[in-house]
């Protein structure tokens, strides 16, 4: 497996620095752009806005853990921008992820996308991720995860962390994100549990998590699961990651105050 996993890093394709350039000069004026990544920290509840993620993580958790579901997570979604538009075959995107994921050393489960609706006339998408969250996480998962997002909400638009999840969560009509917590079980197994979602709207908002959409006018599919990661497979291509990711953790993650 480990051998078959770091061919599979080695051969894998990330976005260039002319790929990512628009986003990477904009990231270069942001509010904040070369703080310290603080979400790091050993046994404390932090955040974080990766790409087109928002995790939140429990005080269960080393930096060691958190390091290593920041850059799995990171890389899974470069590989699959780098392989897919992820506005545009949202689908072939997640499929891609979900099989990145698997080969890099998280188990993979069925993570099969249906139709969301809110039951109403109108429907917000922070509070469609708590209640699809609820349904697998624990309350206090859930309610980390809600500060999460009141956390990025509560950002300037010029900030460091707004301006990652705007270029690499939405591109106006489109979006294709995904927000979970992540914790230790009893054993220290890493589990998240991880929320995708994509939607196609007739309209185009600015903070479109927490705008107040017509049901009519927007298109919500999600899918959610709880993953866990094989420590013995990722701690032996965990600097492999790493070194793939180079600069890219530094420019694409930033901390979300809780």
């Amino acid at each position: 497996m480990t051998s078959t996993a770091l061919k599979f890093i080695s051969v894998t394709k990330l976005p260039t620095d002319d790929d990512l350039g628009e986003l990477l000069d904009k990231l270069r004026g942001a509010a904040g752009y070369s703080a310290p990544l603080r979400s790091l920290a050993d046994n404390t509840q932090t955040a974080q806005v990766n790409a087109g993620s928002l995790t939140s993580f429990t005080q269960n958790l080393s930096g060691e853990n958190k390091a290593d579901v920041q850059n799995s997570t990171l890389f899974a979604q470069l590989a699959s921008d780098r392989a897919f538009d992820r506005y545009r075959a949202p689908m072939d995107w997640y499929r891609n992820y979900i099989n990145v994921l698997g080969q890099i050393g998280w188990n993979q489960p069925a993570f099969a996308f249906d139709t969301y609706t809110s039951g109403g006339s109108t429907v917000k998408l922070d509070e469609a991720v708590l209640g699809i969250l609820a349904a697998i996480a624990t309350g206090d998962e859930v309610a980390m995860v809600a500060a999460t997002m009141e956390g990025l909400k509560g950002l300037s638009d010029d900030s460091k962390q707004m301006t990652i999840w705007d270029a690499k969560s939405s591109d106006g009509n489109n979006g294709n994100f995904q927000i979970f917590p992540v914790d230790a079980l009893p054993n220290g197994d890493v589990v998240m549990v991880l929320d995708g979602m994509q939607f196609n709207a007739s309209t185009s908002h600015g903070r479109f998590l927490w705008w107040t959409w017509e049901s009519t006018s927007i298109r919500i599919q999600r899918a959610a699961n709880k993953f866990v990661l094989n420590e013995s497979v990722y701690s032996q291509v965990r600097q492999a990651i790493i070194d793939k990711l180079g600069e890219r953790a530094q420019q694409l993650v930033a901390d979300i105050p809780i």
